[in-house]
């Protein structure tokens, strides 16, 4: 092949716009000091008021894993899953059961009922060492605004928070996909109006094909396609009508508003390509997104035809069938960001391979308020180095054995953050209230 003239050329251009590419091997070879392919992506998806946990399991190893109704939509990732029972927050167990669970379930905490103060999440522990190569050290998502107020004496601003720069310094989400592909595209003040980014930069994508393999040029079709079904799904989004929030709960969130920016089903889809797009250009490498509050009022009639699907926090305590459905639509949503990274080919590995990627949510049974095991998932092989397609338990010792403390200190949640950090090459001696490395990890 001869020596491309685009050396180190990493973006499309147009007007007002700088399109970033992704990974292409012609570029990767014409600039070996930096291989992207190597790369480690970190994503936690965070589902709010925990998990019908009868219907949360999963038994075996590799393809032949058994995977619960609610996460059957896993099974074509079986080989790629690490699929954690057990495992728990000990600063969880205090405090209010859901302001104090969810803000700490990247840090370990503890939410400090005095003033607004926890701990640096372990996704903004990956930003400080990763962020100076990128656009974004980060992407803070969500899809509701944050709750304000009080809750029982504490401040509600913590069950809408999993991001945290500095002990007291939560991070603002963006919340607008909109707003969000204008920053991703390079035009953060959409000064290209109702313009496809895409027309923009047509020239310069036609003037890169000829010194492409046709690997790269089939990766870059893949790329711009994407980018155009984006575009086309967020004019949809700008005319769709929104519907109503639902029943309130009395007291949680007198402020509540009263109808979703746009439908949250639209919303949520959006979110998850918006960042399968971000990690494929190179524009982060660690990113979060909340699908929901705790003590979330939004309706979730979009989750099925049930008409009786409705607040999010009610069904969590209502549980059953209604509320599995509800949690096996965003295990869904889960699945659709793995499928959109594994069909991301980096080098011999696949997008997802070189990336971590997280479920979880910060109570168990969520009507119960269960704290002492959380449902944790994860996929991705930390570009080769973790272990995959495993269903792992970690019981809780009974508080009467001898070995009670040890057993309970081995699942400790922080141990499994503890853990990552050496994949992702940062030497660490603790994270949070960690006791050592996670078993198997």
């Amino acid at each position: 092949m001869r020596q491309p003239s685009f050396d180190r050329r990493t973006f499309l251009r147009g007007v007002g716009v700088a399109l970033a590419l992704p990974w292409l091997e012609t570029l990767a070879a014409a600039d070996p000091a930096k291989p992207a392919a190597a790369r480690k992506r970190f994503v936690c998806l965070y589902m709010g008021n925990g998990v019908n946990a009868g219907d949360w399991w999963a038994k075996g190893d590799g393809s032949a894993m058994e995977l619960s109704k609610t996460l059957m939509p896993l099974a074509p990732f079986k080989e790629s899953l690490n699929v954690l029972q057990g495992l728990y927050n000990p600063n969880a167990l205090k405090g209010e059961q859901h302001i104090c669970a969810a803000p700490i379930i990247m840090s370990g905490g503890p939410a400090n009922g005095g003033k607004i103060e926890t701990a640096v999440s372990f996704d903004q522990v990956l930003a400080a060492q990763t962020g100076d190569r990128n656009d974004f050290p980060s992407l803070v998502l969500g899809i509701e605004g944050a709750n304000l107020g009080m809750h029982g004496g504490w401040p509600l601003i913590y069950s809408g928070h999993i991001s945290w720069s500095t002990a007291t310094t939560p991070i603002p989400r963006e919340n607008n996909p909109r707003s969000l592909y204008d920053r991703l595209v390079g035009d953060p003040n959409a000064a290209r109006e109702s313009r496809s980014v895409l027309d923009l930069v047509r020239q310069d994508a036609k003037g890169l094909q000829p010194g492409l393999s046709s690997a790269d040029r089939q990766r870059l079709d893949q790329y711009l396609t994407q980018l155009r079904e984006i575009e086309v799904r967020l004019d949809k989004a700008a005319n769709a009508t929104a519907k109503p929030v639902g029943p309130t709960v009395a007291g949680l969130m007198p402020n509540a508003p009263t109808k979703d920016p746009i439908p949250t089903d639209l919303h949520t889809r959006l979110m998850i390509d918006l960042i399968a797009v971000a990690l494929q250009a190179g524009k982060t490498d660690v990113a979060t997104l909340m699908f929901q509050n705790d003590l979330s009022q939004m309706d979730c009639s979009f989750a099925g035809d049930n008409p009786s699907l409705r607040d999010h926090h009610g069904l969590s305590h209502v549980g059953g069938a209604q509320y599995q459905l509800v949690n096996q639509y965003y295990v869904s949503r889960y699945a659709d960001l793995l499928g959109k990274l594994s069909a991301v080919r980096e080098g011999e590995s696949s997008l997802l391979d070189n990336s971590v990627v997280m479920f979880c949510s910060s109570l168990m049974q969520g009507g119960a308020h269960e704290r002492q095991r959380l449902p944790i998932v994860l996929a991705g092989k930390a570009g080769g180095s973790l272990k995959t397609g495993r269903a792992l338990s970690f019981p809780a010792g009974d508080n009467k054995s001898p070995d009670s403390a040890e057993k309970n200190d081995a699942r400790r949640l922080c141990n499994l953050y503890q853990s990552l950090l050496g994949h992702y090459g940062i030497d660490s001696d603790r994270f949070g209230d960690s006791t050592g490395r996670l078993a198997g990890f």
